[in-house]
């Protein structure tokens, strides 16, 4: 027995399957937007992130251009002025004059040697190239080592250093050249900003599975809203006055601690001093 078709039934089934073709090409269509929306998306962070680096190394390259020209002149002026005085009077100079100024002359260069370290330092850390090598460390004879060389360099600040480390204290894997860098660059600005004296502390405990270093002063402080921006390269914060520096140490310091792994807290309140926490986690010799 035949079937036969109603050519009602034959169009309504012909207008589902064309309204079916028409819905797959507006889905289609509808993809093809939403992954062009999204291309386009994608390509202006990417652009944003691109013109957000160049400002980024643009600011960056002001500030050292600022920074060098004033950081460098200082002691190559000393030196300069030294080496006149030595060439025109050194004969009749007394022993002691030609002392001092040599020691002018060799404080000038360790100037301006350190602070190229430092630059070179910074540049591998931005470059990727500082690498994390943790070692079994003897942590209160290494804190005690960094706080007397911090004393060494500054030999005419009033402040008087504290180490305090826990009895709980052993060896450490964590690397010692990163370590240097973060408590030395700490100690170091603990007590330049602190002209007119007072504690420097270096307070060094466990804390669960984290080595702690708490580093306080007495000094001029940080205002608040310019904390975050001493983390980035040649920033100094505004109430530095005539205090020597090329606003490195806490980028450094930055760097090295992220290696690690670790965290870095900085609180302060201007005229009343600074309390930074770096908190690296502890690793075992199988970690190591």
């Amino acid at each position: 027995m035949k079937t036969i078709s109603n050519p009602a039934t034959r169009c309504l089934r012909l207008g589902l399957v064309l309204l079916s073709f028409a819905l797959a090409d507006r889905i289609k269509l509808a993809r093809r937007e939403k992954e062009s929306a999204q291309a386009r998306a994608i390509a202006e962070r990417e652009t944003r992130s691109a013109v957000e680096r160049q400002q980024r190394l643009h600011d960056l390259r002001t500030r050292f251009i600022a920074m060098t020209s004033h950081e460098f002149r200082t002691p190559l002026a000393a030196i300069q002025s030294a080496q006149d005085l030595l060439r025109s009077y050194g004969e009749r100079l007394p022993f002691s004059e030609k002392t001092e100024l040599l020691d002018m002359i060799r404080t000038g260069v360790n100037r301006m040697t350190r602070m190229l370290e430092r630059i070179l330092l910074l540049g591998q850390a931005e470059a990727h190239m500082l690498e994390f090598r943790p070692m079994l460390l003897d942590l209160p004879d290494l804190c005690s080592k960094l706080v007397a060389e911090a004393r060494r360099q500054q030999v005419d600040n009033a402040c008087d250093l504290i180490v305090q480390c826990s009895d709980e204290l052993g060896e450490h894997m964590l690397d010692a050249d990163l370590l240097r860098h973060i408590l030395g660059n700490l100690l170091s600005n603990a007590i330049q900003y602190s002209p007119l004296g007072g504690e420097v502390r270096l307070k060094v405990y466990a804390h669960g599975s984290d080595t702690v270093f708490e580093i306080s002063d007495q000094g001029i402080g940080i205002p608040a809203d310019e904390i975050q921006d001493l983390l980035e390269p040649f920033q100094r914060a505004s109430n530095v006055g005539n205090i020597q520096g090329a606003g490195l140490g806490l980028a450094i310091v930055k760097q090295a601690v992220d290696l690690h792994g670790g965290t870095i807290r900085v609180s302060s309140q201007v005229d009343h001093g600074t309390h930074i926490t770096v908190r690296l986690r502890t690793l075992t010799q199988q970690d190591g």
